[in-house]
């Protein structure tokens, strides 16, 4: 019972670490999306910078440049960069420690060297420029430290846009500030970048830190009380399953307790024929006038020597049905003799002979009652068998030794062999051979014995069965 408590522990145990990384996991996914957003964003600001400059910016300085009101070079060129202009607002606001995450702008062979792209940028803009994706994110380990990257293409958005992106038509200043370069052109539409961007997972996971905090400390919380309920369940069947064990016990003494009446009267009626004749031989006595006071003290002496011994008997059976008998340490050979004794009668009865050889005393912490009950419950059946097979001299055996690893009382007898077919059988709940068997006496044995840490065993020998009943040591 306890195994299968800590195994479904252990099932329990198993679930929560596969919630608690299903969890994770869904942050994980939960973090590279809101690294996909933060690039998104990145990439909306730029466009929008871009956009602004297509559209509002550049025209209105032409204009103003062709009405002569400011002069061709009164704007730095950069100005009119969208790249530029985003990479400074990033500077300043990572300088402020507004932002924790890193960006570049990646363009083939480009013009301003800090849009140059390592070997892993440079493969996933081609990707973009070949239309194999249209947005890339990985996990990705860089030095100690993991990141989640997100590629998102920068393409021509505006037709005002090809006038810088073409090589005929970039204004002079760019050309000499840039030089040239085959590359440096473009249609609308075009992937002509893209966004290289990458956070640290820890800080956006750092974003969800009280909803991972707090998800965890319930599922825990969960569990607890899960195994805490189960543990009670377990604890409510285990002592329902002792308390159904010992009334089994229990009514397996009873049901034999006719036989054991029967083995009382049958001890009994030696020391009562004995009495009977002392009392007779007094009478003839004192008829004769011999009766001497020495004579009536020996004949008083043996009457009181059978009353003893007849409440002896009754004291060994009393303690055998005795429900409440404490569990103490006794020898092998303590509970070989109160077996001998409540059989007796009934062995001799039925003229079979009991041979007990005690090659090792060991000794054993528990119920000697139920020990014995074992014992009585082997030796019985065997009676019953030798009432079928009919041998010519019914021998019981019981022999008691040790080893290394067990303890063992073996009980072997020469009633004839259990078939095949049922001997596997005969251990479990109400299976009999009998016609008026309960199927009780073997499968509580066992049942004891799993209580004593141990078992019993049997096998067929040349003309007979041996049971062995093997305490484990610990």
């Amino acid at each position: 019972m306890k195994y299968r408590f800590r195994f479904v522990v252990a099932i329990f145990t198993i679930l929560y670490i596969i919630i608690i990384g299903l969890v994770f996991s869904f942050y994980r996914q939960l973090a590279l999306k809101d690294a996909k957003q933060e690039a998104f964003y990145v990439l909306d600001t730029m466009n929008a910078v871009r956009d602004y400059i297509s559209i509002v910016q550049r025209p209105l300085i032409d204009e103003l440049k062709v009405e002569g009101v400011i002069k061709d070079d009164f704007f730095d060129p950069r100005l009119q960069s969208s790249s530029y202009i985003t990479r400074e607002i990033y500077n300043i606001q990572l300088s402020k420690n507004k932002i924790n995450y890193d960006y570049k702008l990646v363009a083939t062979n480009p013009l301003n060297p800090e849009h140059e792209g390592d070997e892993f940028e440079n493969e996933i803009l081609e990707g973009f420029k070949e239309k194999r994706y249209e947005e890339f994110s990985q996990v990705i380990k860089d030095g100690n430290t993991s990141y989640i990257y997100v590629g998102l293409p920068v393409k021509n958005s505006q037709a005002s846009c090809a006038v810088c992106h073409n090589i005929n038509s970039v204004p002079k200043k760019m050309m000499e500030q840039y030089g040239s370069s085959k590359d440096f052109e473009g249609k609308v539409g075009d992937t002509i970048a893209m966004i290289s961007f990458k956070i640290p997972i820890k800080n956006i996971l750092a974003y969800h830190a009280n909803e991972l905090i707090t998800s965890s400390v319930a599922l825990f919380v969960v569990f607890v009380l899960l195994v805490f309920l189960v543990y009670k369940i377990h604890e409510k069947m285990a002592k329902i399953k002792e308390q159904n064990e010992q009334l089994m016990i229990h009514q397996s003494r009873l049901a034999s307790m006719g036989e054991m009446i029967g083995n009382i009267s049958h001890q009994w009626k030696q020391p009562l024929a004995q009495i009977s004749s002392t009392l007779i031989n007094l009478e003839l006595y004192n008829e004769k006038g011999k009766l001497t006071k020495e004579k009536l003290n020996e004949k008083i002496k043996d009457v009181d020597e059978q009353v003893k011994f007849m409440s002896q008997t009754i004291n060994d059976f009393k303690n055998f049905f005795n429900p409440n008998s404490i569990k103490r340490e006794f020898t092998s050979a303590e509970a070989i003799e109160q077996a001998q004794k409540i059989l007796k009668s009934a062995l001799k009865n039925h003229v079979i002979k009991l041979d007990v050889e005690i090659k090792e005393n060991f000794s054993h912490f528990g119920n000697i009652n139920e020990i014995i009950q074992i014992l009585i419950n082997i030796i019985s059946n065997a009676k019953e068998a030798f009432e079928q097979s009919h041998p010519g001299e019914k021998r019981v055996k019981i022999c008691s030794f040790k080893n290394s690893l067990s303890r063992m009382i073996t009980i072997e007898n020469n009633a004839g062999n259990i078939d095949k077919s049922v001997i596997k059988k005969i251990f479990n709940p109400n299976f009999t051979t009998k016609e008026k068997g309960s199927g009780l006496g073997l499968y509580m044995s066992q049942v004891i014995m799993k209580k004593n840490n141990g078992f019993i065993t049997v096998q067929n020998t040349k003309d007979g069965v041996i049971f062995t009943i093997l305490f484990l040591n610990s």
